[in-house]
């Protein structure tokens, strides 16, 4: 038992050490200009609290389940004249055009 326990400390750290690295390297990725490239910063996740076997787990009611769900706003959609669809397709056929043109 004490070998599984050794093994998950050992996980654990090197988890850390890698997150570690991770935060240096996005930190030197935004200093260069990468930000555009760079994903998000990954923040670690916090370990669950652990059961022991004797005590009995009480699920605690979430949030969500206190307050009554409420309903998506529906934004208002731009709805498109037909003089800006026939400009739209204009500009896109010239678009098109000229990329067929440059390839050959």
């Amino acid at each position: 038992m004490s070998q599984i326990a050794a093994a998950i400390k050992a996980t654990q750290t090197r988890i850390a050490q890698l997150q570690s690295e991770l935060e240096t390297l996005q930190r030197a990725a935004s200093i260069i200009g990468a930000d555009e490239t760079a994903p998000a910063k990954v923040t670690p996740k916090k370990p669950k609290a652990k059961v022991k076997p004797t005590q009995k787990a009480t699920p605690q009611p979430t949030p969500k389940a206190k307050q009554k769900p409420q309903p998506k706003s529906q934004g208002k959609r731009h709805q498109w004249t037909a003089a800006e669809k026939a400009a739209i397709g204009k500009r896109m056929k010239k678009y098109w055009a000229k990329r067929r043109k440059a390839k050959g």
